[in-house]
């Protein structure tokens, strides 16, 4: 129990890294999913195109991880690489070689997709954040470690971690010793270091500096840091470069010669940019356009890389970034290319995408969660998708004014509404540990634009047979965290329900002004909710609203019935009534369903709903599934 809660022991403080659990790797998975949320809302922030910045994020986030792996290889591993072409099974890290790697990645990258040099600041404050949660998990697994002190500041670990395992080999612990010597607490110096270059950039994001300076002097200070830091790391929590070496008198770690070198560097190009910037006009943002061919060109390149780098390249964590990005990628180029032009699928565009879906899903394969295994084992889930709809508004409103207050008869106005996005939900699920059923912790990440065409309408008339394109375009973001939980109740065959409470945060909707201005009413938070009661497998009825995607753009509430056509969770089929703001008639009919592709791993999720008029919505989405054993 001593080792399951942070505590503090005069002088030292003792560290629950008790053996057996995987905390490195929890926080590593926290960390990517961190790093790559921010740069996706950063990205969204500064206007650049969704699909050309996932592939970018793709990009530089594959040859990061092959980066911390290939700086750390050691000689022997390095022959094995070059002379056989089979990956050594080594599972050594350092976040310089992953660095080194996404700036090359991001220089070669750069030109063609159409960003300017501000594309490297987007870079810093999510990197900052990233390794705020990623030190945490070095302080809880007893990697990257420092030498022995005798401050009140150390840090104890128990048997069995790195520190103590270490002291024992050389006899600095006698045995059965019930805990380490104290140690500097350097994976807390970092943390330290990496929260105080945040909070610079943070306070000076407000000033007008040339592309790319933000992310040199965030690399000269870490690098800076990262060299004093060294003086106090024990060389044996060192991955690369820890033996000593001594020039001209001074006796430093090759890794502290490297900073030596680089950080000053890439402190003096930040200052030079600066002194430049003084003296020429200032370059704004370049914002890139969308290029579905180079995005395709460079999945596949992608896809080449992994398919020859063998089975100990990456990690089942790994892979799973790598294979959410590829397919999130694949998915939105084929959305786009389907509904390239307005109301109007063309399913031949879309042949390229699939097929590259598919061979992600081969050469990034890993054992799948079947259907024999959901109901006992945890898995991952991604689903990425698109959705898209058109509705329209009619409102009558009163002008106001005069000396009876009212400003002359009622103005009617018809509003149309034409809405498309693109994003996805990653969500855990684990097995309940009393009965049968699961639990789901997700966040979904939508985003896209609205078209709104606003006309005067004759009272008592039609209302609008065209939608002019001279209407105003509108941005739309959904972040959406959700719980969901699904129980049977009476044994595997027997009555069950599931509730999913969640929330719908951003720019959501722009419905029709109440007041008859020009300013549209913008949604902001809206809930996300979804009851079903019933017997699963044969027949069950489901309440819902702002269920996933159905927030944006149009929030829309259903009424259906469903079943699980003899399966709880492997397959559905959902029908019944859909309703949301359409004016007058709010009502739509709807069909949704849930399936599997044999045992690829892969489920399809299509959606539609219709007033067969000018109402409709449409999505579709892909889901993989991946166990976490």
């Amino acid at each position: 129990m001593a080792n399951s809660l942070l505590f503090i022991t005069a002088p030292t403080w003792a560290v629950p890294a008790a053996t057996g659990h995987d905390f490195y790797t929890l926080f590593y998975v926290l960390a990517f999913a961190l790093n790559l949320g921010l740069l996706v809302w950063e990205g969204h922030r500064r206007g650049y195109p969704l699909r050309t910045w996932l592939v970018v994020l793709a990009c530089t986030t594959l040859s990061f991880i092959l980066g911390t792996k290939l700086l750390a290889f050691s000689a022997p591993e390095w022959r094995q690489l070059v002379h056989t072409g089979h990956w050594p099974d080594s599972g050594a890290r350092t976040v310089l070689g992953g660095a080194v790697a996404g700036t090359l990645t991001l220089l070669i990258l750069r030109r063609p997709f159409g960003f300017s040099w501000h594309v490297f600041d987007v870079f810093t404050l999510p990197m900052c954040a990233a390794m705020l949660v990623q030190c945490l998990g070095c302080v809880l697994t007893g990697c990257c470690f420092g030498e022995l002190t005798s401050g009140t500041w150390g840090l104890i670990y128990p048997p069995g971690t790195l520190p103590y395992l270490w002291q024992a080999s050389r006899g600095l612990l006698p045995p059965g010793a019930a805990q380490s010597l104290p140690i500097h607490p350097t994976q807390l110096y970092t943390l330290g270091l990496c929260a105080a270059v945040g909070a610079m950039l943070v306070l000076t994001r407000r000033r007008v500096w040339p592309g790319g300076s933000r992310r040199l002097l965030h690399l000269g200070l870490l690098l800076s840091g990262r060299f004093l830091i060294e003086f106090w790391r024990d060389p044996a929590g060192e991955q690369v470069g820890a033996t000593l070496h001594t020039h001209a008198g001074l006796a430093l770690k090759q890794v502290q010669w490297a900073l030596l070198l680089l950080a000053p560097l890439a402190l003096a190009g930040w200052a030079l940019l600066l002194r430049r910037a003084r003296r020429t006009e200032f370059r704004p943002e370049r914002i890139p356009g969308q290029h579905s061919g180079r995005n395709l060109l460079a999945v596949a390149a992608l896809l080449a890389l992994t398919a020859g780098l063998g089975p100990y390249a990456l990690t089942r964590p790994e892979i799973l970034v790598v294979k959410t990005l590829l397919l999130t990628v694949l998915v939105l180029e084929g959305g786009a290319l389907l509904f390239r032009s307005a109301g109007t699928a063309q399913p031949a565009r879309v042949a390229l995408p699939l097929g590259l879906a598919t061979v992600v899903l081969v050469l990034t394969s890993q054992a799948p969660a079947d259907s024999a295994r959901l109901d006992g084992s945890s898995y991952y889930s991604f689903t990425p998708g698109f959705v898209a709809g058109s509705y329209d508004q009619d409102k009558l409103y009163t002008p106001s004014g005069g000396c009876s207050g009212s400003g002359g008869p009622p103005v009617r106005t018809g509003y149309y509404h034409e809405y498309r996005a693109m994003g996805g939900e990653f969500a855990y699920v684990r097995p309940s540990r009393h009965r049968p059923g699961r639990t789901s912790y997700g966040l979904g990440v939508w985003a896209g634009r609205e078209y709104v065409n606003a006309q005067l309408l004759t009272p008592g008339g039609p209302f609008l047979t065209a939608s002019p394109r001279d209407g105003r375009y509108n941005g739309l973001l959904d972040i959406n965290p959700y719980l969901e939980r699904d129980r049977l109740l009476n044994g595997r065959y027997g009555f069950g329900y599931g509730l999913r409470l969640g929330l719908h945060l951003g720019e959501l909707a722009h419905l029709a002004p109440s007041q008859g201005t020009s300013d549209f009413d913008r949604v902001r938070v809206l809930p996300d909710v979804k009851l079903w009661l019933g017997v699963r497998r044969l027949a069950f009825a489901q309440i819902d609203a702002g269920a996933g995607p159905l927030a944006l753009g149009n929030y829309t509430s259903r009424f259906a019935l469903g079943s699980g056509l003899g399966s709880d969770w492997r397959r559905s089929v959902l029908v019944g009534l859909a309703q949301s703001t359409h004016d007058p008639n709010p009502n739509m009919g709807f069909l949704s369903a849930s399936f599997p592709l044999g045992q690829s791993g892969l489920w399809v999720e299509p959606y539609g709903a219709t007033d067969f008029g000018r109402h409709r919505q449409v999505s579709l989405r892909l889901q993989y599934r991946l166990n976490t054993h």
